[in-house]
């Protein structure tokens, strides 16, 4: 819902006194609705003496030319050119494609790094925040697994990659990174079958090559190992720089060769804590570890897995005490048809192999993430056999598995609502388990304390957050007056509400729940709300009982129901079986008036509450199209205003009512609005009206699409914005969800969700053009700047104020977030 205030000059008091000064006196309560009166946004102030003026924390006071958006109940940033980055985000933007790497350090301080031109980026957490280390100079960084962190035998952290061919290893020694990298590249890799000459017959395809594995040895020496075709078999080979040269050693018979693709076997790599290297391959279903003696390879162990499996996965090998060897991997089974990947871990020494215990209810299902040895062996699965992806963190003590992470936010661990890649720091000692994930552009981290995955420096609750469970896909409601302002979001579920909070001028007031005996809201709904001159809250919803309406009020003590749903009828008017309520405004009389759609009928109707009799009246209805959710706002004069989108031969029409006194008189419609070439509606569009009389519409067609503005001004629209009709950084760019709002000089403000950055952008028309919406803005004018990706803006104005609300996911939960400007 989006309002526009008064232009009269004489107001701009009430429309900022309590925002700008705290706790102002609250405005004189209007005479009755029947008389004339003023709009309800332009009431004059009592006469009586003013309150002292307090200023609250976060009050949208006379800011800095250069105030960016800030959090209510805050203290603002001191500039918007730098700002302060948000808790838990290791990178806000981390090169495309870039995997993160995680460990702990021996100080128990998580250290991330990842790759990002010209080499790779370093970062540690210290005191609740992600500080740099050097970078790495370097080319293009690839290999396997990109960039690879560990521990050696003295607890510093190493990082090792691969440069093209050359390998690099660097020490992390206090805030300096040492390179401890050979100077020259390993051996050749060599793919030549041996053996005489002769015909193969193979199909046209392109084989990849089987990666290099990279390892670290205790001492920060690298080790480099293969698989290459040997005499009649594929041999395992595996370079080790000794500090002056490489030295070669190999072990045959790992497998077949395939003359089709001799170069496809893979092997893993790892060392024990005395540096030794250790090779697994899977080789006729067999798993089998071969170790390094001092003088030779030789096998070390061979096991058969016993399950009528699928498909398996490659071994992870880990070292504990007294030369215990604990090995992990993934079989795919079909589960009565649903194909599942069992996670198996074994554990071995000098007299035998036997299968650890799984957790008693949950057995491990899922993508092994990572595995690690010691005392108290850990492994990190990604379970992805619900509903919803779970990271699950498992650690054996005395051979008895005890989980480290569960519950329910336990799911809620990406800090977007994909992810592209995963790294787990398993805990170490006292240390929690941490994930790092890159989400898009950023690289964000996530650690477990009490129960859920949480950004690392943060509190429970960010300081622009206003709660959590907000539905998916449904935005919040945002209204403002004065000095308040009200927010209401959709929490779904199996007990399904409406959640409102109200900013007082100096603090958050939250509602109580509602009263929902005559029925809850229906799911997918939005509700919509607005403020009256006293302050208080108008709420109205659908109900999920046949299209019944609810219609409450609240001024900081209990709900008022001012009309209880009714499946028999609509407030105020006809029998409506299906009726949709879409706004509630207030009118130039100083009463609520309900916006509603009966989508049985195609009709559309307002209906105006009486305080007298305490009901609803039905000002009007008319047939009109109700193709998707309707939007309504009040003009500049008080006067509701709604607007609807229809399908017409070929094309869409927007079209747009005025109520002047007790009936609908038609506006001219927009008929060139763009049409996709899917042809399918707008997942949602928007109405304001700013003080001169104009109006704005903001839609979208698709979420790799510009969201498209048209404004109109007496007698016709004129489309603003539509995708490459502007120049780069001119208008807002691929995005959606849009919303927009008037202030009170005239500008057009359009929020926005940017689908690329996954951030809410606000941008500001004004004088025929588009423009940052603050001085000093930040890089795409971004207003959430936070860890999650930002979905589903509300913007409301109330004079020279702006507030802009919006939704972040988290897993399959959502939270509410909202930040203010001048």
């Amino acid at each position: 819902m989006a309002r526009a205030s008064s232009p009269r000059r004489r107001l701009v008091f009430l429309a900022l006194g309590s925002l700008a000064a705290g706790c102002g006196p609250a405005p004189a309560k209007p005479s009755q609705p029947a008389t004339s009166a003023p709009r309800a946004s332009s009431l004059p102030v009592a006469a009586s003496a003013p309150r002292p003026l307090v200023l609250c924390p976060g009050a949208l006071a006379e800011p800095p030319s250069d105030r960016a958006w800030f959090a209510l109940g805050t203290s603002a940033p001191p500039s918007s050119a730098t700002p302060a980055p948000s808790p838990g985000v290791v990178s806000p933007s981390a090169g495309s494609g870039a995997t993160p790497s995680a460990v702990y350090d021996a100080e128990g301080r998580l250290v991330v790094a990842w790759a990002a031109a010209p080499g790779v980026r370093l970062r540690r957490l210290e005191g609740g925040r992600f500080q740099d280390l050097p970078p790495i100079s370097a080319g293009n960084v690839g290999g396997f697994g990109i960039v690879l962190l560990t521990r050696d035998s003295a607890g510093r952290v190493l990082v090792s990659f691969f440069e093209d061919a050359r390998v690099r290893v660097h020490r992390i020694e206090g805030s300096a990174v040492v390179d401890l990298s050979p100077k020259t590249p390993p051996p050749t890799r060599g793919f030549s079958v041996p053996g005489p000459p002769r015909i193969v017959t193979c199909p046209a395809m392109i084989q990849p090559i089987a990666p290099s594995q990279l390892a670290v040895d205790g001492e920060g020496r690298p080790l480099v190992a293969w698989a290459e075709p040997g005499i009649g078999a594929m041999r395992a080979v595996v370079h080790r720089w000794t500090g002056t040269a490489w030295v070669t050693w190999s072990f045959p018979g790992i497998g077949p060769i395939d003359d089709c693709a001799p170069h496809t076997q893979s092997i893993t790599l790892t060392s024990d804590p005395k540096g030794h290297p250790y090779i697994t391959f899977r080789k006729d279903r067999a798993i089998s570890v071969v170790a390094w003696t001092g003088s030779a390879f030789t096998l070390e162990s061979t096991l058969v897995p016993k399950h009528d499996a699928i498909s398996m996965g490659d071994p992870w090998i880990a070292f504990a005490p007294k030369n215990v060897r604990w090995k992990a991997w993934n079989e795919q089974t079909a589960d009565n048809g649903v194909l599942r990947y069992r996670v198996h871990v074994w554990w071995s020494d000098e007299k035998g192999s036997r299968e650890a215990k799984q957790p008693a209810d949950r057995p491990l299902f899922g993508q092994i993430l990572a595995f690690a040895g010691g005392s108290r062996p850990r492994i990190a699965v990604l379970d992805t056999s619900g509903q919803r992806s779970e990271l699950r963190v498992v650690a054996w003590e005395n051979d008895t598995p005890v989980e480290l992470t569960g519950g329910p936010g336990a799911a809620d661990f990406p800090p977007a609502r994909s992810h592209g890649s995963l790294a787990v720091a398993l805990p170490e000692g006292s240390a929690p388990p941490a994930v790092v994930v890159r989400g898009g552009s950023e690289i964000a981290a996530r650690i477990w304390s009490a129960g859920a995955y949480h950004a690392p420096g943060g509190a429970a609750e960010p300081e622009d957050g206003l709660g959590r469970g907000v539905a998916e896909g449904i935005p919040p409601a945002i209204a403002m007056r004065g000095g308040k302002v009200a927010v209401a979001w959709l929490v779904d579920g199996a007990k399904r509400t409406i959640v409102v909070r109200r900013w007082t001028g100096c603090t958050w007031e939250t509602a109580p729940e509602l009263p929902l005996e005559p029925g809850r809201p229906g799911s997918g709904l939005r509700p919509a709300l607005t403020i009256d001159a006293e302050g208080r809250v108008l709420l109205v919803f659908s109900t999920s009982a046949g299209g019944a309406m609810v219609v409450a009020r609240w001024g900081g003590g209990s709900w008022e129901i001012l009309h209880v749903a009714r499946k028999e009828g609509a407030p105020g008017g006809p029998h409506a079986g299906q009726t949709l309520v879409f706004g509630v405004e207030m009118d130039e009389s100083g009463a609520p008036v309900v916006g509603w759609a009966d989508r049985a009928k195609s009709k559309l109707g307002l209906s105006r509450f009486l305080e007298q009799g305490q009901a609803l009246r039905l000002i009007s209805s008319d047939p009109a199209p109700v193709y998707i959710t309707p939007a309504m706002t009040t003009d500049g004069a008080g006067r509701p205003v709604v607007g609807m989108l229809d399908w017409q031969i070929g094309a869409f029409v927007v079209y747009t009512k005025r109520l002047e006194g007790d009936r609908f008189v038609a506006l001219p419609p927009w008929t060139s609005p763009p049409t996709p070439n899917s042809g399918f509606s707008p997942e949602r569009f928007d109405l304001a009206a700013g003080p001169s009389g104009e109006l704005g519409l903001a839609f979208r067609w698709d979420p790799a699409e510009a969201p498209y503005v048209a404004l109109f001004k007496g007698s016709s629209w004129t489309t603003v914005l539509a995708p490459g009709m502007a120049g780069a950084g001119d208008a807002p760019g691929p995005g959606g969800s849009p919303a927009l709002t008037f202030d009170e000089a005239g500008a057009l403000h359009v929020a926005y969700t940017d689908r690329a950055s996954g951030e809410v952008l606000v941008k500001r028309f004004v004088g025929g053009a588009w423009s940052p919406n603050e001085a000093g803005a930040t890089p795409g004018d971004s207003v959430s700047r936070s860890e999650g990706a930002s979905v589903d803006p509300a913007i409301a104005a109330s004079g020279e104020a702006v507030c802009v609300a919006w939704s972040e996911r988290e897993g399959g939960e959502g939270r509410v977030l909202l930040r203010c400007r001048r």
